[in-house]
C-alpha cells in the first residue's frame, strides 16, 4: 500500500513518520530526495540563479537558493521546472524499490508529486499555530517573523489538495507525541490497517477527521 504523508511546518509529520516506521512501513522522505535532485540538476540552478549558489566547496547553497526563489514566484516556477522532474524520478523509483511493502511517502510538498495520485489516502499532520511557533523556535532557532514567512510560503501547498481524488485523514497534533501516536493508530484503523481499541470498535477517533473533499479551506488550528 502507498501511503502519503504530510504537514506544514512543525506540525509534526517527520514524527509521524518515525512512528509508522516504528510499526513496520517504509518511510520514502522525499526531502531527502530533494537535495539529491538538487545536486544532480545544480548546473542547470547555477545557469538559473547564478554562482552564487555554491559553497566554496561545490555544494549547493540551499539558504542562498531558498532566499533568491522564495521572493519571486515567477522564478520559483523555473527552478521548480529544473529540479522537480529530476525529483520525481527518483521518487519513482523509491516506490518501485519498495515492491509489495507498505511505503509512505513523507512529503510537504506532496499534493505536487505525481505520485501522490496513486496514494491510498493521505494523512495530513496539523498543529495549533503557537505550537508550530514553539516548535519551530526551539528547533531552528528562528524568530516568530521568520516561522510565519515559512507558513505563509507554503499555503500553495494545500490549495491543491482538491486535486487529490482520495481520502485525506487529518491527524491533529497539538501535544505530546504519545498522543500523536495513539491518533496516527486510530487513523490506520479507520483506513482498515490495524487493530482497534475498544473505543475505536464503538467508532470513536478522538483527534482524527476526514478532510472534506473538494477545495482545500483554510484550517483554523494551522492558519495555513
Amino acid at each position: 500500500m502507498l501511503l502519503g504523508l504530510t504537514g506544514g511546518y512543525c506540525a509534526g509529520k517527520n514524527t509521524a513518520a518515525r512512528l509508522l516506521a516504528d510499526r513496520g512501513w517504509s518511510c520514502c522522505d522525499v526531502d531527502v530526495l530533494g537535495h539529491a535532485a538538487l545536486e544532480r540538476s545544480l548546473p542547470e540552478v547555477e545557469e538559473l540563479l547564478g554562482p552564487g549558489v555554491r559553497k566554496p566547496d561545490g555544494s549547493p547553497d540551499r539558504r542562498e537558493i531558498g532566499r533568491l526563489v522564495f521572493s519571486d514566484p515567477a522564478l520559483l516556477a523555473r527552478y521548480e521546472a529544473i529540479v522537480h522532474p529530476a525529483l520525481f524520478d527518483l521518487v519513482d523509483g523509491a516506490v518501485r524499490d519498495a515492491g509489495d511493502r507498505n511505503l509512505c511517502l513523507n512529503a510537504a510538498i506532496l499534493y505536487k508529486l505525481p505520485q501522490a495520485a496513486r496514494c491510498a489516502a493521505i494523512l495530513e499532520v496539523r498543529a495549533p499555530l503557537l505550537v508550530r511557533i514553539r516548535r519551530g523556535r526551539a528547533r531552528d532557532g528562528l524568530s516568530p517573523g521568520a516561522i510565519l514567512d515559512r507558513i505563509r510560503r507554503q499555503k500553495p501547498l494545500w490549495e491543491r489538495r482538491g486535486e487529490y481524488p482520495g481520502p485525506v485523514l487529518v491527524l491533529r497534533n497539538p501535544g505530546s507525541e504519545a498522543a500523536l501516536a495513539r491518533r496516527l493508530d486510530a487513523a490506520l484503523v479507520r483506513l482498515g490497517l490495524g487493530r482497534p481499541s475498544p473505543e475505536q470498535a464503538s467508532g470513536r477517533f478522538p483527534g482524527t477527521r476526514f478532510a472534506p473533499p473538494g477545495r482545500a479551506k483554510p484550517d483554523r488550528d494551522s492558519r495555513r
